[in-house]
C-alpha cells in the first residue's frame, strides 16, 4: 500500500512562493488580483498591500487597451493557455530591475505565461483563477543581442577590405549580380566605373609599399564619398583597381561621376614622381547597360574592362567608355 505524501504547512508554501525564482500573479475572473509574489513586487516596485486585492488595471494602468489585455481576455474566453514571447511582443509590465531607479533602460525583458484554471479544477474549487507567470529573459534577450552584433560584425569583416576599409571583392561579386538581376526585373540601366591608380608599380617602387596603402587608401575614401546614394557600391576590385557600380544610372550619369572622381584625385594633388604630371591620378572605364533576358551577367565587366585598357592606351588620366557594339566588332 503506497504511503500518503503529506501536505507542506502553510509556512512551507510561503517560503516555497517566496524563493520562486519567477514572478506569479494570481486574478479571479474579475481581474481582481488575489495574490502576487515576492519576486512579483520587488521588481514593480509595489508593496503589496497596493496590489493584491485590487483590479489589475488600477495596479498597472499601462496594461489597458494593450496587446497583454487582449491576450488575457482571449485566455478568460477560451480558456486556453498564453505565452507572449519578449521577442514578438516587447514586455509590457512595468517591473524592472532590482537595483537603481526604475527607468526604461533597467526595465525587464519578460516572457509571460497566461494560464486559465481547468473547468474541473475550478469547479472543485469553487472559483475559477488565472495564473500569470513572469520570467525574466533579460539576460537572454542581451546575449541573443549581443551573438547578432558578432554575426554582423563578422559578415561585415568578411566583406570589407582591410587595406581600404571598402568593401572587398566578394562583396562587390554579391552586389553586382543582385544588381543586375534586379536590373533585368525592374528593366532599368545598370552603370559600372572602374578605376586604375596611374602608374602605380612605379609609386611603390618610388614611395615604398607604406605609401603605397596609404595612396590606395586616399583614392578609395575619394570614391566612396561620390557614392552618395545608398544604392551605390564602391569596392576595391583588385589591386589597385577600384569598382564603383551605380543601379539606376544611365550613361552620363556614369560618365560625370568617373570625372568627377578623376577630378577630386587630382585635386588632391599626391606627389608622384614616377608620373610625367607629377601627381597621382586616375584612369576610369566607364559601361552601361540594360539587361536583356539571356545576356551574360558578365556583359557589363568587360565592357568596363575594355574601356579602361582603353584610357590606359589612349594616355592615362581620362575616362573612356565603349558600347557592347564596339566590342562586338573589335
Amino acid at each position: 500500500m503506497m504511503s500518503k505524501i503529506a501536505a507542506p504547512s502553510t509556512l512551507g508554501f510561503e517560503w516555497v512562493l517566496g524563493n520562486v525564482q519567477l514572478g506569479v500573479l494570481v486574478l479571479d475572473t474579475a481581474l481582481q488580483v488575489r495574490f502576487a509574489n515576492p519576486w512579483l513586487l520587488r521588481r514593480a516596485r509595489l508593496p503589496a498591500n497596493q496590489v493584491v486585492g485590487r483590479e489589475l488595471y488600477e495596479v498597472f494602468p499601462g496594461l489597458r487597451g494593450s496587446h497583454f489585455a487582449s491576450r488575457l481576455q482571449h485566455c478568460l474566453n477560451t480558456g486556453f493557455p498564453v505565452l507572449l514571447s519578449e521577442s514578438l511582443n516587447p514586455a509590457e509590465l512595468p517591473l524592472y530591475a532590482t537595483t537603481g531607479p526604475a527607468t526604461p533602460e533597467k526595465r525587464l525583458k519578460q516572457s509571460i505565461q497566461i494560464m486559465p484554471m481547468p473547468a474541473e479544477v475550478a469547479q472543485a474549487a469553487g472559483e475559477r483563477l488565472v495564473l500569470i507567470q513572469v520570467s525574466d529573459v533579460t539576460p537572454a534577450v542581451a546575449r541573443e543581442r549581443l551573438l547578432k552584433q558578432q554575426a554582423e560584425r563578422m559578415h561585415a569583416m568578411a566583406h570589407l577590405d582591410a587595406l581600404t576599409d571598402i568593401g572587398n571583392r566578394r562583396h562587390f561579386d554579391l552586389m553586382y549580380a543582385r544588381e543586375w538581376r534586379q536590373a533585368l526585373r525592374a528593366r532599368r540601366p545598370l552603370s559600372l566605373v572602374l578605376f586604375d591608380v596611374d602608374h602605380f608599380k612605379s609609386y611603390n617602387d618610388h614611395y615604398g609599399h607604406v605609401q603605397g596603402d596609404a595612396c590606395l587608401k586616399a583614392v578609395a575614401g575619394v570614391i566612396e564619398s561620390l557614392a552618395i546614394r545608398p544604392l551605390d557600391v564602391v569596392c576595391r576590385y583588385g589591386g589597385e583597381e577600384i569598382a564603383m557600380l551605380l543601379p539606376e544610372t544611365d550613361l552620363y550619369g556614369a560618365l560625370q561621376q568617373a570625372q568627377l572622381a578623376l577630378d577630386r584625385v587630382r585635386e588632391r594633388a599626391l606627389e608622384h614622381a614616377g608620373c610625367e604630371r607629377g601627381v597621382l591620378t586616375l584612369s576610369a572605364g566607364v559601361a552601361c547597360e540594360l539587361p536583356e533576358p539571356g545576356q551574360a551577367a558578365d556583359t557589363l565587366l568587360l565592357m568596363a574592362d575594355r574601356a579602361l585598357y582603353q584610357a590606359k592606351r589612349q594616355g592615362r588620366d581620362r575616362v573612356c567608355t565603349l558600347q557592347l557594339a564596339d566590342i562586338l566588332q573589335a
